[in-house]
Protein backbone atom coordinates (compact mmCIF):
# COMPACT_ATOMS: atom_id res chain seq x y z
CA UNK A 1 0.00 0.00 0.00
CA UNK A 2 2.17 3.52 -1.43
CA UNK A 3 0.50 6.51 0.25
CA UNK A 4 1.61 9.49 -0.30
CA UNK A 5 2.84 11.82 2.33
CA UNK A 6 0.15 14.34 1.95
CA UNK A 7 -2.55 12.21 1.81
CA UNK A 8 -1.74 10.62 4.99
CA UNK A 9 -1.45 14.32 6.58
CA UNK A 10 -5.06 14.84 5.22
CA UNK A 11 -5.52 11.31 6.40
CA UNK A 12 -5.02 12.14 10.34
CA UNK A 13 -6.22 15.66 10.22
CA UNK A 14 -9.83 14.00 9.46
CA UNK A 15 -8.93 11.30 12.26
CA UNK A 16 -8.55 14.28 14.85
CA UNK A 17 -11.59 16.01 14.36
CA UNK A 18 -11.13 18.54 11.72
CA UNK A 19 -14.25 19.30 9.23
CA UNK A 20 -12.27 21.33 7.19
CA UNK A 21 -10.04 20.23 4.25
CA UNK A 22 -7.01 21.56 4.87
CA UNK A 23 -4.98 22.66 1.38
CA UNK A 24 -1.32 21.88 1.79
CA UNK A 25 1.58 22.38 -0.54
CA UNK A 26 4.97 21.05 -1.05
CA UNK A 27 7.70 24.68 -1.20
CA UNK A 28 10.69 23.74 -2.53
CA UNK A 29 14.18 25.06 -0.68
CA UNK A 30 17.03 26.76 -2.12
CA UNK A 31 15.37 27.58 -5.25
CA UNK A 32 18.61 29.63 -6.21
CA UNK A 33 20.66 27.26 -4.97
CA UNK A 34 23.05 24.65 -7.56
CA UNK A 35 23.88 21.53 -6.83
CA UNK A 36 27.48 20.60 -5.88
CA UNK A 37 29.35 18.35 -8.41
CA UNK A 38 32.69 18.06 -6.46
CA UNK A 39 32.81 18.95 -2.52
CA UNK A 40 31.65 22.97 -2.38
CA UNK A 41 31.99 23.36 -6.70
CA UNK A 42 29.06 23.27 -9.00
CA UNK A 43 29.52 22.13 -12.28
CA UNK A 44 30.49 25.54 -13.64
CA UNK A 45 32.86 26.36 -10.86
CA UNK A 46 34.55 22.88 -11.95
CA UNK A 47 34.53 23.45 -15.68
CA UNK A 48 36.28 27.14 -15.17
CA UNK A 49 38.71 26.00 -12.38
CA UNK A 50 39.61 23.14 -14.62
CA UNK A 51 39.85 25.20 -18.13
CA UNK A 52 42.32 27.84 -16.41
CA UNK A 53 44.17 24.79 -14.94
CA UNK A 54 44.52 23.83 -18.69
CA UNK A 55 45.79 26.85 -19.61
CA UNK A 56 47.95 26.89 -17.28
CA UNK A 57 49.80 23.90 -18.22
CA UNK A 58 49.63 25.21 -21.62
CA UNK A 59 51.44 28.40 -20.72
CA UNK A 60 54.01 26.41 -18.30
CA UNK A 61 55.63 24.70 -21.32
CA UNK A 62 54.98 27.68 -23.69
CA UNK A 63 56.72 30.61 -20.87
CA UNK A 64 60.21 30.67 -19.61
CA UNK A 65 59.84 30.28 -15.73
CA UNK A 66 60.74 33.55 -14.78
CA UNK A 67 57.68 34.83 -16.77
CA UNK A 68 55.26 32.05 -16.09
CA UNK A 69 55.20 32.57 -12.14
CA UNK A 70 53.91 35.47 -12.14
CA UNK A 71 51.50 35.24 -14.83
CA UNK A 72 50.25 32.20 -13.03
CA UNK A 73 49.73 33.74 -9.64
CA UNK A 74 47.81 36.77 -11.14
CA UNK A 75 45.48 34.49 -13.47
CA UNK A 76 44.99 31.96 -10.90
CA UNK A 77 44.10 35.01 -8.81
CA UNK A 78 41.83 36.80 -11.55
CA UNK A 79 40.05 33.29 -11.81
CA UNK A 80 38.98 32.58 -8.27
CA UNK A 81 37.95 36.41 -7.90
CA UNK A 82 35.15 35.72 -10.70
CA UNK A 83 34.17 32.29 -9.57
CA UNK A 84 33.84 32.72 -5.35
CA UNK A 85 33.22 36.41 -5.28
CA UNK A 86 30.01 37.52 -5.02
CA UNK A 87 28.67 41.52 -4.71
CA UNK A 88 25.25 41.37 -3.30
CA UNK A 89 24.48 37.41 -4.20
CA UNK A 90 25.76 37.79 -7.88
CA UNK A 91 28.89 36.57 -8.57
CA UNK A 92 31.32 39.03 -10.36
CA UNK A 93 32.02 37.17 -13.52
CA UNK A 94 28.35 37.83 -14.51
CA UNK A 95 28.81 41.43 -12.87
CA UNK A 96 31.49 42.14 -15.80
CA UNK A 97 29.62 40.25 -18.44
CA UNK A 98 26.47 42.73 -17.54
CA UNK A 99 29.13 45.61 -17.30
CA UNK A 100 30.18 45.02 -20.54
CA UNK A 101 26.63 44.24 -21.86
CA UNK A 102 25.10 47.83 -20.97
CA UNK A 103 28.24 49.56 -22.03
CA UNK A 104 28.46 48.23 -25.38
CA UNK A 105 24.77 47.18 -25.89
CA UNK A 106 22.35 49.38 -27.66
CA UNK A 107 20.29 51.83 -26.16
CA UNK A 108 17.46 52.96 -26.12
CA UNK A 109 17.03 57.42 -25.77
CA UNK A 110 13.57 58.53 -25.44
CA UNK A 111 13.35 62.36 -25.56
CA UNK A 112 9.84 64.14 -25.45
CA UNK A 113 8.95 67.48 -25.84
CA UNK A 114 8.48 70.19 -23.30
CA UNK A 115 5.31 72.10 -24.00
CA UNK A 116 5.08 75.41 -22.90
CA UNK A 117 2.32 77.80 -23.11
CA UNK A 118 2.76 81.65 -25.41
CA UNK A 119 0.84 84.13 -24.23
CA UNK A 120 -0.53 86.57 -26.83
CA UNK A 121 -1.56 89.78 -25.73
CA UNK A 122 -3.34 91.98 -28.59
CA UNK A 123 -3.54 95.31 -28.38
CA UNK A 124 -6.14 97.73 -30.36
CA UNK A 125 -4.31 100.92 -31.84
CA UNK A 126 -6.06 104.01 -32.28
CA UNK A 127 -6.41 102.81 -36.03
CA UNK A 128 -8.16 99.71 -35.68
CA UNK A 129 -5.41 97.12 -36.51
CA UNK A 130 -4.69 94.49 -33.78
CA UNK A 131 -1.15 94.51 -32.30
CA UNK A 132 0.14 90.86 -31.32
CA UNK A 133 2.71 91.07 -28.93
CA UNK A 134 4.33 87.43 -27.61
CA UNK A 135 5.59 87.10 -24.03
CA UNK A 136 7.44 84.23 -22.77
CA UNK A 137 5.31 82.16 -19.88
CA UNK A 138 5.69 83.18 -16.85
CA UNK A 139 9.05 83.61 -15.30
CA UNK A 140 10.50 81.79 -11.98
CA UNK A 141 12.41 83.84 -9.77
CA UNK A 142 15.48 82.41 -8.92
CA UNK A 143 15.49 82.85 -5.21
CA UNK A 144 12.11 81.98 -3.38
CA UNK A 145 10.77 84.72 -1.11
CA UNK A 146 9.04 82.05 0.86
CA UNK A 147 11.48 82.97 3.75
CA UNK A 148 11.13 86.08 3.94
CA UNK A 149 7.37 85.78 3.73
CA UNK A 150 6.84 82.94 6.58
CA UNK A 151 9.00 85.41 8.72
CA UNK A 152 7.03 88.19 8.21
CA UNK A 153 3.92 85.90 9.08
CA UNK A 154 5.68 84.58 12.24
CA UNK A 155 6.18 88.26 13.45
CA UNK A 156 3.03 90.00 12.94
CA UNK A 157 4.46 92.66 10.52
CA UNK A 158 1.59 93.47 7.57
Amino acid sequence: MNVSHSSRRIGILFQKGYNKLIMQFKVPRFLERETKIVSFLTFKQLALVGGAGLILIVLYYALPKSTFFPVAIISTALVFCFIFVKIEGISLGKIVVQFFKYSFGSKNYLWQRKTSTVIKLLKKTENGNEESKEETPLKILPKSKLKKLSNKIEMGFR
